[in-house]
């Protein structure tokens, strides 16, 4: 067993009977940390050689700014929705809210704006119903077997498919297939899905299909990226082995000991 114990992550607790406890905290990394360690991308790679690193984090602030706007007003209008069921009142509680949440945040005007078109993409497109039926948004979520963590976006009920999740992106561009983007979207998509497979094992409640819904800049057609059935599994075991590997190179290994063969 490789066990490296470091006296620094003991944290004291008030436990059973009111006594203090004591806890040893592990590092349990999200599923961005993991994949963005674990999986080469020559493509941010080459991008980042071309702009250098200095103009790669300004464009990467922006996007980020971007995305939070975007996944703000997303959000607003599906939670108000699934409540209300009134398409008109989910318009306006996100017109009129969005903003205010996201100046509180520090977004700056023009990225505000960027979200706010974006949104509308959304909500002229055909999935603006598609969440109605909701179950979670920005549902913290984690794998007690291969001890990660992750937000899931939206988990919602589909008609045809039964308990789904979907997570929303805004981009430049229309995600190429086979991409390394692509993969690490399906990568991500695995691992969301074996989170919830674990967490609700006991309520039998499965993801039988999985998304991401990327609203694009230059696009009024949204794109989405979508796996299940025998994709779905494939995309789990891989990250399940992409997880172990990560524990290993960090000298975690004894976490998921027992689900090495």
């Amino acid at each position: 067993m490789d066990l490296q114990f470091d006296i620094n992550n003991i944290k004291w607790i008030k436990g059973s009977h009111g006594l203090p406890e004591c806890v040893y905290k592990i590092k349990v990394p999200s599923v961005t940390s993991i994949i963005g360690e674990m999986i080469p991308d020559p493509e941010w790679d080459d991008f980042v050689a071309k702009v250098g690193p200095e103009k790669a984090e300004q464009i990467m602030v922006k996007a980020g700014n971007r995305g939070s706007s975007t996944h703000t007003f997303i959000e607003n209008f599906i939670s108000k929705h699934s409540k209300t069921r009134d398409v008109s009142e989910a318009l306006r509680y996100t017109q009129e809210e969005s903003p205010k949440m996201l100046r509180e945040d520090l977004i700056p005007e023009d990225k505000i704006e960027e979200g706010r078109n974006l949104f509308y993409k959304f909500y002229y497109s055909n999935y603006a119903n598609q969440f109605a039926d909701l179950l979670a948004i920005e549902l913290g979520i984690y794998s007690p077997s291969l001890f990660y963590r992750g937000k899931l976006d939206v988990l919602y009920k589909d008609p045809l498919f039964g308990v789904c999740l979907t997570d929303l992106k805004s981009s430049n561009g229309k995600i190429a297939k086979k991409s390394t983007k692509e993969l690490k979207y399906k990568l991500q998509l695995g691992a969301y899905s074996q989170c919830i497979d674990e967490m609700y094992l006991e309520k039998n409640i499965k993801i039988n299909r999985a998304s991401i819904l990327c609203i694009d800049k230059q696009n009024d057609i949204l794109q989405e990226i979508v796996i299940s059935g025998a994709e779905l599994t494939e995309y789990k075991e891989k990250f399940q082995n992409l997880v172990k590997d990560y524990h290993i190179k960090n000298n975690q290994k004894y976490l998921i000991e027992s689900k090495i063969k």
